[in-house]
């Protein structure tokens, strides 16, 4: 009987293993479409003035207003940065 039990969790632990192994397989080849996550490449992240999220360097949208220069996560927080500055 405890025999059984032995080889029974044995068999539960390999097969987790093998199934941890996969995913972490999967995940380090990535998805197929190329893009590599911010923190994979060590890219800096910048903060949105408007809605305070961050946001990868590359991916800001950024403009000037007042001769500074302002990352922002999109046009739509853009605007709303801009609106909320001119009240």
């Amino acid at each position: 009987m405890f025999f059984r039990v032995l080889v029974f969790l044995i068999l539960i632990f390999l097969l987790y293993r093998i199934i941890k192994s996969m995913r972490q397989n999967k995940l380090a080849r990535g998805n197929s479409s190329g893009v590599v996550s911010p923190s994979a490449s060590g890219e800096d992240l910048v903060e949105d003035p408007a809605c305070h999220t961050y946001i990868p360097i590359s991916q800001a949208y950024r403009k000037e207003i007042s001769g500074r220069t302002y990352n922002f996560c999109g046009k739509q927080c853009y605007e709303k940065y801009i609106l909320g500055k001119n009240r």
